[in-house]
């Protein structure tokens, strides 16, 4: 049940230490809590819900993730008819129901995303919980809670904002609260939601929007639908638009530029190797991502996956999907499973890394997010004979080498490592329909290929040109190979992302055999990292 339910414990709500450092942790406001004091930032919150409803009585009010439940005693002063909360954690109901017990008042153990749609209320409250709601979860509950709203009602939202939705923040610095914040919110995402399901922004003060139905305009009076409307359109003045109450996707996405939402994603093998390769790709996001080291991950495990793999993975705030094997015969072609996955739907950018990459550098500035990206292969593993014969296989006319080796610069048509791939949501779909279908019939006609291994490079070749997407090639940075016999010739650069692919050792630190002294440099970064969060790992376990 959840995202990280074994994350929101006793500890998490009323204060614990930290496994690694001994710090205390907890959710904000737990020391108040437990000297029967209220944290301001709870009383701040109802004295902006009270300034904007101001008459309370015969209301009914649903709470969404109520927490300890520190805002149960101010609706109930202000003479409710009733107030519901609903949280996901078997632990924050029993705390709440211990404190707040009142006829009026009715505690349910039930996720966002499974409220009955049939109740209807006065006012729905969510405090700080949109940013604890995974992204592709949260579309459904912003439907119910439309659906949900009584003619007249009012929604708050409270919520911290960010600079960008894939940064980390204080909850990511500790494993025992790492990636619970799996929503956070710029002031663009959550005006973009707001809008997209024509709400209009009632009332805004700093971290808090009291939100009306754009239908229900015509319930209040003339005065408050005025204030309504200017405060609409002075808070939508800020971000370039005047006097508007309707937009289009294209209006809705200026909100959120460039990049995005982004998400990651890899496929992997329920096997000792690939679980532990997997393992340090999420570890060096965490580690080394810079601005998205907070970014969602998912990773996707054929097949089955070990119980205890899971767990890990949870400790570093990483979704876990089981996948369908895609291909018996070619087992490169299982990345495709990722972008199969429903949930990527909810994301401006999708990117799909090989298990055996690790991130080093902050990737964010070379993710532009409104074309495809990738890198161009070190060698041309597919020479230019078997494309000929591809191509005319396929029926598709036969592109110039236009396009370079990242290795040595040799000329080539266009032909990308898959290990790092970036998508706009906008061209996904369509151009993962073509991928596959050539995968498949790579995988049918083997004959066609010369070397099978790299069969799906092969078929997204194909996809390429027959798709004809917009596309900008990533540096050799993105994508930046460990191979002892090669060194790259041109600009020598930091590598952001290293594709190390076999040369780790029996301990799973990556081999230093190479003679880039850049590329060592980067290596001995996350090695030195890995290295001492294993000792501190060490030192606890002791």
């Amino acid at each position: 049940m959840g995202h990280l339910i074994e994350k929101y414990n006793e500890k998490y709500f009323l204060g614990g230490k930290n496994t690694l450092t001994n710090n205390d942790y907890g959710l904000l406001g737990y020391k108040e809590f437990k000297h029967n004091k209220v944290h301001p930032r709870f009383i701040e919150t109802f004295k902006f819900i009270k300034s904007f409803i101001q008459d309370f009585r015969y209301k009914e009010v649903l709470e969404v993730g109520f927490g300890r439940g520190e805002l149960i005693p101010f609706f109930l002063k202000e003479n409710i008819q009733s107030y519901h909360g609903i949280d996901f954690s078997n632990t924050a109901f029993k705390i709440a129901q211990k404190h707040y017990s009142h006829p009026k008042v009715t505690l349910e153990i039930k996720e966002a995303k499974d409220l009955n749609k049939k109740n209807s209320y006065d006012v729905i409250v969510l405090n700080h919980v949109i940013e604890y709601i995974p992204v592709f979860e949260m579309e459904v509950v912003w439907r119910k809670i439309k659906n949900m709203l009584r003619p007249g009602g009012v929604i708050i939202i409270g919520n911290s904002l960010y600079d960008n939705p894939n940064e980390a923040d204080d909850t990511d610095n500790i494993l025992e609260t790492m990636g619970m914040n799996c929503n956070k919110q710029t002031k663009g995402t959550l005006l973009r939601s707001c809008l997209g399901h024509d709400f209009i922004l009632a009332k805004v003060e700093s971290q808090h929007i009291g939100l009306i139905s754009k239908k229900d305009l015509s319930i209040f009076s003339k005065s408050k639908k005025n204030s309504f409307l200017s405060t609409h359109n002075k808070e939508l003045s800020k971000l370039g638009f005047y006097n508007q109450t309707n937009f289009s996707k294209d209006d809705l996405k200026k909100l959120v530029p460039d990049a995005g939402r982004v998400v990651i994603g890899c496929v992997t093998e329920n096997n000792a190797k690939f679980r532990e390769q997997t393992l340090k790709l999420v570890q060096s996001i965490r580690w080394f991502g810079g601005s998205m080291a907070g970014v969602n991950i998912i990773v996707c495990v054929v097949e089955e996956v070990d119980s205890a793999f899971v767990k890990e993975l949870g400790k570093w705030g990483a979704f876990v999907r089981i996948v369908k094997r895609f291909s018996t015969e070619h087992a490169p072609s299982n990345k495709l499973r990722f972008l199969e996955l429903s949930e990527t739907a909810s994301y401006d950018t999708v990117m799909l890394m090989d298990c055996d990459t690790v991130i080093v550098q902050d990737p964010l500035k070379y993710i532009k997010g409104d074309r495809f990206q990738a890198a161009m292969a070190g060698m041309a593993t597919v020479s230019h004979k078997t494309f000929e014969k591809l191509f005319s296989h396929y029926n598709l006319p036969m592109p110039e080498k236009e396009f370079k080796t990242s290795f040595k610069g040799n000329q080539m048509i266009w032909y990308c490592n898959a290990g790092v791939l970036i998508f706009p949501q906008e061209i996904l779909p369509s151009f993962l329909s073509t991928w596959k279908k050539y995968v498949h019939d790579l995988v049918a006609n083997k004959h066609l290929l010369k070397k099978f291994f790299f069969c799906e490079q092969a078929a997204l070749t194909l996809a390429y040109y027959a798709e004809e997407i917009p596309f900008e090639e990533l540096p050799k940075e993105m994508n930046y190979h460990l191979n002892p016999k090669i060194l790259y010739t041109g600009k020598k650069v930091d590598p952001i992302i290293i594709h190390y692919h076999d040369y780790i050792n029996n301990k799973g630190y990556l081999l230093k055999k190479t003679k880039d002294i850049h590329l060592l440099r980067m290596i001995q970064k996350f090695n030195k990292r890995l290295k001492n969060y294993r000792s501190e790992l060490t030192s606890d376990l002791s």
